[in-house]
């Protein structure tokens, strides 16, 4: 071969590679990988604590203690996870802090239930949403014997059904909850000696009664909301009668 024609070689063989290799960029100029998403069980995870939250927040609502739901909600306000949650749920998660918020900074009963019941309805809204249910047991139904304690548990033992049926969210549990709120009137010989005391529970189980009849025919979510915010607020006020505070959970 020739020098010229061996120059000449050479040169297109330089040609080929740099216009092969022209297509590729140094690795520091490289896009980064996207972020993979979060994984399910993380997700899975970070809604398990959220809801451990809600419901701690919820017992402490009902049982009249605004000072216990503080920090709770405080929490549900400030520490919600984003990454994995259905698309469109950013609004709903939004909401949520919100009603969260109003619960923390809460000074009356009223006030607290009524958002608490919010942000139960947005726990559903988001397990809808993602087309997931939540393992949650069903609530177990306490024995039927005389005393106020057992008239006390019935109530708090709807409370638990519409809470479920509000957070999966099931019709079965709310229906289920609804029927139980209509619970028999306490007897005579179980009521307080304290008649202011007394009053007010009867009163409270007549409007719990009240309250059961028409959320059988609640349309929608917002009209259940209403209503369990309502019987939300009819415990609290009950057990923070005269500074005592009883219901579920720790008490102060």
């Amino acid at each position: 071969m020739s020098g010229c024609t061996r120059l000449l070689t050479l040169a297109l063989v330089a040609l080929i590679a740099a216009a092969c290799g022209g297509t590729q960029q140094p690795p520091a100029e490289q896009a980064k990988p996207a972020e993979p998403a979060a994984p399910a069980a993380g997700v899975a995870a970070a809604m398990h604590e959220n809801l451990a939250r809600v419901t701690v927040m919820q017992e402490a609502v009902i049982r009249g203690d605004i000072e216990a739901a503080a920090e709770p909600a405080k929490w549900i306000a400030e520490n919600q996870p984003t990454a994995g949650l259905p698309a469109g749920q950013e609004t709903v998660l939004a909401d949520m802090k919100k009603q969260a918020a109003v619960v923390a900074g809460a000074t009356d009963f009223k006030n607290a239930a009524t958002a608490t019941a919010m942000v139960v309805s947005y726990c559903g809204a988001c397990h809808k949403a993602a087309q997931y249910t939540p393992s949650i047991p069903e609530p177990v139904k306490p024995a039927a014997e005389p005393g106020i304690r057992t008239y006390m548990v019935e109530h708090q033992w709807a409370a638990d059904l519409l809470y479920q049926g509000l957070v999966i969210p099931s019709e079965e549990r709310w229906q289920q909850g609804l029927a139980a709120m209509a619970v028999a009137p306490l007897a005579e010989k179980d009521r307080p000696k304290d008649a202011a005391l007394t009053k007010e529970i009867l009163e409270m189980g007549k409007k719990v009664q009240e309250l059961a009849g028409k959320a059988k025919a609640a349309p929608d979510i917002g009209m259940k909301v209403a209503y369990y915010g309502e019987y939300l607020a009819g415990c609290a006020s009950c057990h923070g009668l005269h500074g005592k505070v009883w219901g579920p959970g720790i008490p102060k």
